[in-house]
Formats: C-alpha cells, sequence, structure tokens
C-alpha cells in the first residue's frame, strides 16, 4: 500500500502529486534545504509518517531552484540495468541531460552540471540486492559534486552512511522529526474541521505521538463518535498489521506479538516471554527498521513499541489465543519479581488474575516499603485485589490490612489482619509483616512504648534467625525494627540506648533504601540531641532529615513532621518565635489529621513554650492541662509525661507560683534523677521563694555539666542569686560564665527566661566593671537578643585604638601616630560610634568583647 497524503503517478518515473491542501511544515523544509547542500539526506520513518509528502511538497516549491528527479524504486529495481536506466530516465524527465547510461558514465556526465541536482530515491527499503546498493554506495563513496541524494526508507538503508555521518556529510531525517506537533496537527484538515479543543487535540497528540495516519484516523473515530477516543481502533490496527506487522519474518512477527505485553521490554525480558536467547538482537533490529519500536530514554537497554501499535497486537493477540495474553502477564511478572522490579511484578501479576502469586511479591518485597511509609503507588495497586479474594490467602488479607490502614479504617485493618492467622502457619515474609504491622497499629500510633519496644526486640531477634533467601526483605524488616526500638527507647526516657538504636537504624535503613526509616530515625537523634542540650548538633540531625524528607516527596510524612516539631524547639531557644510558628505549622501539616499520640503531645509542648515567650503563660498552662487529658489512656511515654511537667514548671514560674513547682518535683526518690533542666527548673523555684542554699546545691551540679541550655540557665540562676544575696563579683562572674555557654549553642532563651529588668542592670553592671570579656559577649541584648556587629574600623582607627587601653591622652596618641589632636580626637569619635560605646572606657571593653584588641 502506498502511503497516504499524496497521489501517484503512472510508472516509477515523477515525483507524486500533492493532495491539497497541505500542511506547509516550515521546520522541516528548513531541514530539507539545509540537508542538500550536502551529499546525503536520508528521510527514515515507518509507513504513514508522511515522509514521501514532505519530500514531494518541498521538489514542488524548489521546482524554480533547480532540478529534482524522482525514483520510487519496486522490486524490479534489484537488476542492475533497470536501477540504472530508470536513474538515467529519472535525470532527463528532470531536465539532465548530460548523464550517461551506467554508473561509470554518469559520474562523468555529472561532473560537469554547474547547478547541483537532487536525486530522490523512495522505497529505498524496496531495494535489497547487495550488487546495485554496492554500485550505489560506489558512486556515493566519491560522488560527483552536483549531485545531491535524497533516501526515503522505512527502515535503516544498507549504505555506508556512516562514513557521511562522520564526514558530516549527511542530514537525517527521522520519526522524531517527522511527528507532528500540536500547531501543525491543528492544521490538518480533519482536526481543523472540528475545532477541537485543546485537550482533545493533546489527547490525540498523546496517543498517536504525533504519527500523522493515526493523528488523522482518530480524529476521524472522534468525528464520528464525538467522545473520548478509547480502546483498539480498526482502522488503525489493520494499518499497522497490514503495513507493519505483515511485512516482517514469522519469528519476528511473533516476537513483537509476545512482547506487547509489557509497556517496555528489554532483551532479558523478551527472552522470558518468547523462550528465546535473541529479545536483544531482534529489538534493536526492529528499532533501526522503524518498525514503530524505539529506545527508551530514560531506561538504556529497554524499548517500546508505539501506544498503537501495541494496542494492534494485543488484539491480534487475543484473537490468536483468549488465554494467551494472560499466561505472558504472568511471565512478565515471575521475571520482574527475580529482577526485584516490584511494582512491575505487582501490576503483571494483577493482570493475569494470580491473586495468590500477587500477594505473595507484595509481602515478600513491596509491603516494608508500606510499613515504611513509602506508599503511594504501591496503594493503588493493592487496590486492584477483588474483595471477595482477600480472605483466599494470609498475604491478600495483608494486603486488604494495609490499604484499609492507609485509608484510615483501623479497625478495617484490625480484621483483615485477624485473618491472617493460620493452622498451617505463616511464611517468614508473612509472619515478620504481620508483626510490624500490628506493632504500627496497636503500638506506636497510641504510644505504647514500653510494648513497642519490646516488639522490637523481640523482632530483632527473629530476624537474627534467618537468611537473605529466606527472607528477601531482612535488612528492610532489621532498620525498622531498630528504629522502633530506637524511638520507644527515646520516649520512654532512655536516652543512652536510643542513640545507639537511632545511629544504627538510620545506618541501616540508608544502605537498603528505606527513605522513611532514615528520615525518622534522624528525627529522633535530633530530639534526643536536643534534649541533652546540644542545639547546633540538633541542627545538623533535623536539617538532614528534612532535607531528605524535601528530596524525596516525604516532607509531608509523620517522620518528618518530628523534625519539623523538633526544628521548632530549636528556633525557640535561639528566640526566633516566627521561624519556630513556621516549623510548627508544618510539623502539624505532616502529622495528619490523625497524629500519634506522641506527636500530638510533642506539638503541645511547642505551642506551650510559645505561648510562655509571647507572655501568655496562664495559656500555657491550659493548653497543657487539655493535653493530659486528651492523651490516649494507651499512651505510655515517660519521656513526654517529664517534659510536659517541665513545660508546665515553667508556666507555674512565671505565672509567680514557684511552691507548685517545689511541689511538683519534691516526690522525686534523689536529686540525681532530675534532668539538667528539671533541676535547673527546681532551682528558680527555690530562689523565688529565697531558698538559696537548696537552689545552690542544685545549680552548682548542672554548672558543671554539659547541657549547654542548661548550664546557660543555671550560671544566670547563680548571677541572681549571688546578686540577691549582695555578691556583686560573682554575680558578674556568673553572667560571664552564662553568655559564654550561650554562645557557644548560639542560644539566647536562656537570658529571656529571667526577669527583664534585673536582667538589663546586671549585664550593664558587668559591661562596666569587667573589661576581660570573651570575644563575641556583646551579641546579646539586656533582653537575649541578638544585636548587630560592630562596622568594620579602618587603618587609622585601629591605630588610634590601640592606644586607648594606656593612659595616653588624646594629644599624646596624636604625638606618637603623627597626626594632629583633632585627627585623633575625630577618629575616637568614629569608634564609640562604630563600637556603640558612649565613653573611652567603654569603647576598649566593647573592642575586647569583639576580639579588636
Amino acid at each position: 500500500m502506498r502511503e497516504t497524503g499524496w497521489i501517484t503517478t503512472p510508472g516509477r518515473l515523477g515525483r507524486p502529486a500533492v493532495r491539497q491542501p497541505m500542511v506547509v511544515r516550515r521546520r522541516l523544509v528548513e531541514m530539507l534545504d539545509c540537508g542538500v547542500r550536502r551529499a546525503v539526506t536520508l528521510v527514515c520513518a515507518g509507513p504513514g509518517w508522511g515522509k514521501s509528502t514532505l519530500v514531494a511538497s518541498w521538489a514542488e516549491a524548489r521546482a524554480a531552484s533547480g532540478p529534482v528527479a524522482w525514483l520510487t524504486l519496486s522490486a524490479q529495481h534489484n537488476e542492475s540495468p533497470a536501477f540504472w536506466s530508470d536513474v538515467m530516465m529519472a535525470l532527463r524527465m528532470a531536465g539532465v541531460d548530460e548523464a550517461g547510461f551506467d554508473a561509470a558514465h554518469l559520474r562523468s556526465g555529472l561532473a560537469g552540471l554547474p547547478a547541483p541536482v537532487v536525486l530522490v530515491l523512495d522505497d529505498f527499503h524496496e531495494l535489497t540486492d547487495p550488487r546495485v546498493v554496492g554500485e550505489l554506495s560506489v558512486l556515493l563513496h566519491d560522488p560527483p559534486p552536483a549531485l545531491r541524494v535524497v533516501v526515503i526508507s522505512r527502515g535503516e538503508p544498507s549504505l555506508p552512511l556512516h562514513r557521511f555521518r562522520a564526514a558530516g556529510d549527511l542530514t537525517e531525517i527521522r520519526a522524531r522529526h517527522l511527528a507532528f506537533r500540536a500547531t501543525e496537527a491543528a492544521e490538518l484538515p480533519v482536526v481543523h474541521r472540528q475545532r477541537l479543543p485543546v485537550l482533545d487535540l493533546a489527547e490525540l497528540l498523546d496517543r498517536s505521538e504525533g504519527w500523522v495516519v493515526g493523528l488523522q484516523l482518530l480524529a476521524g473515530v472522534l468525528a464520528e463518535d464525538g467522545g473520548p477516543v478509547n480502546g483498539e481502533i480498526r482502522a488503525i490496527t489493520d494499518y499497522l498489521l497490514r503495513e507493519v506487522v505483515a511485512m516482517l519474518p514469522v519469528k519476528t512477527r511473533m516476537f513483537l506479538l509476545r512482547t506487547s505485553v509489557p509497556e517496555s521490554v528489554c532483551g532479558p525480558l523478551a527472552d522470558a516471554l518468547t523462550g528465546d536467547l535473541s529479545g536483544r538482537t531482534l529489538l534493536e533490529r526492529l528499532e533501526r527498521a522503524d518498525a514503530f519500536v524505539t529506545r527508551d530514554p530514560a531506561r538504556p537497554g529497554w524499548f517500546r513499541y508505539h501506544p498503537l501499535l501495541r494496542d494492534a497486537l494485543r488484539h491480534q493477540l487475543d484473537l490468536d489465543g483468549p488465554g494467551t495474553e494472560p499466561a505472558l502477564h504472568l511471565l512478565a511478572a515471575q521475571w520482574y519479581a527475580r529482577e526485584r522490579l516490584i511494582l512491575d511484578a505487582l501490576r503483571h501479576a494483577a493482570a493475569a488474575g494470580d491473586w495468590p502469586l500477587f500477594g505473595r511479591i507484595c509481602v515478600e518485597h513491596a509491603m516494608i516499603g508500606i510499613l515504611s511509609g513509602e506508599r503511594g503507588p504501591l496503594v493503588e495497586v493493592l487496590r486492584q485485589v477483588p474483595a471477595e479474594r482477600h480472605a483466599d490467602t494470609p498475604e491478600l488479607a495483608l494486603c486488604a490490612a494495609a490499604v484499609r490502614y492507609d485509608s484510615g479504617d483501623r479497625g478495617g485493618a484490625a480484621v483483615m489482619m485477624a485473618l491472617v492467622r493460620s493452622p498451617s502457619g505463616l511464611s517468614p515474609s508473612t509472619g515478620m509483616t504481620l508483626r510490624l504491622m500490628e506493632a504500627g497499629l496497636r503500638l506506636w500510633r497510641p504510644g505504647d512504648m514500653p510494648g513497642l519496644v519490646d516488639a522490637a526486640t523481640d523482632t530483632l531477634r527473629r530476624l537474627a534467625g534467618f537468611r537473605l533467601d529466606e527472607l528477601p526483605s531482612l535488612l528492610q524488616f532489621r532498620a525498622v525494627a531498630l528504629d522502633e526500638k530506637g524511638s520507644g527507647l527515646l520516649w520512654m526516657d532512655q536516652p543512652d540506648h536510643a542513640d545507639r538504636y537511632l545511629w544504627a537504624a538510620a545506618t541501616a535503613a540508608r544502605s537498603v533504601g528505606v527513605t522513611l526509616i532514615e528520615i525518622s530515625a534522624l528525627s529522633h537523634l535530633a530530639l534526643l540531641v536536643y534534649l541533652q542540650g546540644s542545639l547546633r548538633e540538633a541542627t545538623e540531625f533535623v536539617n538532614s532529615a528534612l532535607d531528605l524528607a524535601r528530596r524525596t516527596g516525604f516532607e509531608t510524612s509523620a517522620q518528618a513532621g518530628l523534625g519539623y516539631l523538633t526544628l521548632a524547639l530549636i528556633e525557640l531557644e535561639y528566640a526566633r518565635v516566627a521561624e519556630a510558628q513556621e516549623a510548627l505549622r508544618n510539623g502539624l501539616h505532616a502529622g495528619g489529621e490523625e497524629p500519634s499520640a506522641t506527636l500530638s503531645v510533642v506539638s503541645a509542648v511547642v505551642r506551650a513554650g510559645l505561648l510562655i515567650m509571647s507572655g501568655e503563660p496562664a495559656a500555657a498552662r491550659a493548653l497543657l492541662g487539655r493535653a493530659r487529658a486528651e492523651a490516649p489512656p494507651t499512651l505510655n511515654a515517660p519521656l513526654l509525661e517529664r517534659w510536659v511537667a517541665l513545660t508546665e514548671s515553667e508556666a507555674d514560674l512565671a505565672l509567680g507560683s514557684p511552691r507548685e513547682v517545689i511541689a511538683r518535683y519534691r516526690p522525686a526518690p534523689a536529686r540525681g534523677t532530675l534532668t539538667p533542666a528539671e533541676q535547673v527548673c527546681l532551682a528558680r523555684a527555690h530562689l523565688a521563694v529565697s531558698d538559696h542554699q537548696e537552689a545552690e546545691g542544685l545549680l552548682a551540679r548542672v554548672r558543671q555539666g554539659t547541657n549547654h541550655v542548661a548550664v546557660a540557665t543555671a550560671w544566670i540562676a547563680t548571677a541572681f542569686s549571688a546578686d540577691a544575696e549582695g555578691h556583686g563579683n560573682r554575680s558578674i562572674d556568673a553572667l560571664s560564665h552564662a553568655v559564654l555557654a550561650a554562645e557557644r549553642e548560639g542560644i539566647r532563651r536562656p537570658f529571656r527566661r529571667f526577669d527583664e529588668r534585673r536582667m538589663a542592670a546586671l549585664l550593664d553592671r558587668r559591661r562596666w566593671l569587667d573589661e576581660h570579656e570573651l570575644p563575641g559577649e556583646g551579641v546579646l541584648g539586656p533582653d537575649g537578643s541578638a544585636q548587630p556587629p560592630a562596622d568594620v574600623l579602618s587603618e587609622r582607627e585601629r591605630d588610634v585604638l590601640r592606644y586607648l587601653p594606656t593612659v595616653l591622652t588624646a594629644g599624646e596618641i596624636a604625638g606618637n601616630l603623627n597626626i594632629s589632636i583633632n585627627t585623633v580626637k575625630a577618629h575616637m569619635r568614629a569608634i564609640y560610634r562604630k563600637l556603640g560605646a558612649a565613653r573611652r572606657r567603654e569603647a576598649v571593653v566593647r573592642a575586647r568583647q569583639i576580639g579588636l584588641i
């Protein structure tokens, strides 16, 4: 069948007449114009791409620019005399009379032409005789300067095109160039008449991928039916089966049919579907032949069939044998499962209707992703399991439980998990999946941390008895269990043990690619380090967790939610209220409509901290009371209990109720069981009731510790206590230690926890009395807020500054520097202004604080 779009003239010679109206495709015309400046132009694509129509319309428009000879090849041209005779005739019909009879004389006849002549060889794929192709190759090896050859072919011609490519003498127009774009498709008569909306036109282009015959036939069906074009189109199927598939050898046709089941195919997958070992060779051959087979640019070694060809092949496959396609889907599912391409394996198992296989693949390979929160497309695949098949196997029941759990139906998930129990026992993967799902449903979300730790400990013990060949997701299960145990230990207020397991979980999760478990472990580590008072380290952990969450699309996961809440706590210590509020909002959003019990309480602690900092301790106290009342009875997390009590104590101190704080901590068996933060809070309560001796006993232990936030707060409390007892020097010394401890972590909040007026007075007294301040102390204002750094002094101002700590007068300084006294005074005024000082002594103190002297 000849290509549509033009009408053939009688015989083999002369270019085809172009049917009007036609679409002028300027970008392709320009490619041809550039191409005929070189020796060879190749227009290569499968049938129906508009190759001949394009070249014919270009030749018609170029008629005045020079001769274009056209020869449409057929099987008879595989005889050398017939080929060269018709080449000669085509040249003469185009007005080239100098040519001789055969290839040898043709070269000499064309050598003297004053202007280039274009020879179009259409249907070049019909030329298969090696001798004729060889003779033409000889001609093209050293072509006459005036000869330009345009080859139109359905497949890669057997000419030595590599030489022309290497020399830059070849222009290639392939299917990807011939594909119609939206603006061009809109001008096709069958499309233009309908004035299709943009979305309908986009749908046609998506299905046809710009193939003009398919585009026109789809548009015709759309015009007749007036609705979406779905399913197999008979006219397109007939065209492709006759023009593409029927022209191929029998073995290749069978190969195409059996490999049309997957959306894309590689050599090994093709071998699995055909039972042969020539898959890669045939795929590359089909791709070179432009048989509507192209390479997948995103997956090296993979190929894809044109969507319409795939529809046609699957239609034919169904006609040849109704049970063939499910069997091929089953082979594809098994191959994908072996290659750990689990989503594809599940899709093909579902298409095959083999639900027991679907359940086994899911539990052995995919369920760990769902358990770790990486749901997305996995859950969508699980929804394909028919409800009436859920009770068929334990694995399918787990699939149903995962779908219900993801939908928020906790009761339905529990019902499905109850079906999993089997008298004959469970496979290792099924049993382990059940354990982890139950841990999440019964323990983690309700907040039963002792139960979670016990379950994780038992899981780790069981996992130690399996090999990878027995339990394919062994390493992933282990990462989940490590994270569960580490996080459970943290909430049980065992930070030293928690630290070890969380580090192991983060490392294990990273090594096996369980992203959400890594985010969870890093977020819990950030919280742990924050509670130990190391804010810079906590910031590093939380940034790592949140950066990973953003990169992988999990920024709204519950695991990232804890990271955001920890970030809010850190921002509070830096006294950055706006940033803390933003982090809190992100944490609440990530927690979802039904956050876990622990995240709900942590968010309440963050909000209470913001209220206390904003001067609303009563509102903070009420908020924490509601959080206690609304916590589920299953919540068992000692760390949270202590944390809420500590925050309530902060609110009580701000409300002027220190005796409630003392009463709250009086039942403590021994002072050593209190955390540094609790000891400082209790010490502040004792100070408020003038019990300085009890306060000092508590503060002394904290001041020697490593919790930088607690240390800074303890030194401030010590300064206030010393000042109240009239020990001015000790007060200033203690405040200096507080500033140093705060600056190690860059924190501001400790200075906000004390009376603002007394803090301002102490800082002001320290500024005047202590000339031996540590560098950088001046970054804290009276209320702990940041102060702007000093301007950089000029070189001459630095010279003057070096004399200010001495007893020299301005005149003596001027004499030493050989400048006028007025210049010295001007420099001194500039120094005072830049350092924010009122007089010489204060300027010296400030200069020492920021390291200028």
